[in-house]
């Protein structure tokens, strides 16, 4: 079984473990719904730290839907 190697979210000095797909650090997209949607766990403290990554991840998908 895979499982998630990423910094635990309680305590970032430990590993994960969670089994893959990882609720905690697996972005989704579904692309069923009109515009598809993508999903990226994060809280509200490493969303705030990334914003400007989170911003560029948004402008490079609504570029590649306009070609």
């Amino acid at each position: 079984m895979l499982t998630c190697k990423r910094p635990d979210r309680h305590c970032p000095g430990l590993v994960c473990g969670y089994p893959l797909p990882c609720p905690h650090h697996t972005a989704a997209i579904d692309l069923v719904p009109e515009p598809p949607t993508i999903t990226i766990p994060t809280t509200a403290r490493a969303a705030w730290r990334s914003r400007r990554k989170l911003i560029e991840i948004a402008e490079t998908l609504k570029d590649r839907d306009h070609e």
